[in-house]
């Protein structure tokens, strides 16, 4: 019994390729383990990889195509302060997940001042020929590139995708580098922001030491912190957005 339930959950698992390989090679494959049965087994094999590029490249071009059509990241951000603030009432009582809940609302706090900041360049510069040239002229990515002529006039028509490719794959928690790009590219200086260097070094203990320092002692976390790295992070935000995505329109949705 115990053989047969075996030798069925084997038949379903592998049953996907069974199912290929008869309707792309017909019924006498022959035997499983002869020469024929290989050879349609490696171009099933080759077939599954082709695939999975296939949905990764679609998945990642959805990406793209969010951070460059996606007009305004600002509501994104304020709906993730308003749910920490929310979390934060309904902290638990129990000492060791309270400190569980800061530890998560600090990273995430940071996580989202990391998406507004990338969501917005990417899309400001990718939707402006303009921006993409002074990007392209002030990052050593792109000024080290050597292209032919020809691939010059291939770039250009997905120049766009190219950017937000190469955006996308940045740390924008790396503060070092994307300070000077939105001061380049977009004219918005961030001014003092040591309070945010501060910020992302713990997030670094919070996500890969679960809130731990080296020694293994809990890092200093409290209610009072987090709301006011919810306080710095909103103004800076709303600094930011006012230079970078200024019009009179939208000066009273800034209400941070």
């Amino acid at each position: 019994m115990g053989r047969a339930k075996d030798e069925m959950m084997r038949y379903e698992e592998l049953r996907p390729m069974y199912d290929w390989i008869e309707e792309n090679f017909g019924y006498d494959t022959s035997e499983e383990g002869s020469e024929e049965w290989e050879v349609a087994v490696k171009e099933f094999e080759r077939y599954c990889e082709n695939q999975q590029s296939i949905e990764e490249e679609a998945y990642r071009q959805g990406q793209l195509e969010w951070y460059i059509y996606k007009a305004s990241h600002l509501g994104i951000f304020q709906t993730q302060m308003r749910n920490i603030e929310v979390i934060l009432h309904a902290s638990p009582t129990d000492e060791e997940a309270k400190f569980s809940l800061l530890v998560m609302s600090h990273a995430h706090i940071v996580a989202s001042v990391e998406a507004y900041l990338a969501g917005t360049f990417i899309h400001k510069v990718t939707n402006s020929e303009e921006l993409i040239r002074k990007l392209v002229e002030s990052d050593p990515y792109f000024s080290k590139m050597k292209f032919t002529l020809k691939e010059i006039f291939e770039k250009k028509e997905k120049l766009k995708f190219t950017v937000a490719e190469y955006l996308q794959d940045l740390i924008f928690h790396d503060l070092k580098k994307v300070k000077p790009m939105f001061k380049d590219v977009l004219n918005c200086d961030f001014g003092d922001i040591s309070w945010l260097f501060d910020a992302v070094r713990k997030r670094h203990d919070c996500v890969h030491r679960a809130g731990l320092d080296k020694d293994g002692r809990h890092i200093n976390l409290s209610k009072d912190l987090i709301r006011h790295l919810i306080y710095m992070s909103s103004i800076f935000i709303r600094e930011t957005e006012q230079v970078v995505n200024f019009t009179p329109e939208r000066l009273s949705l800034i209400h941070i």
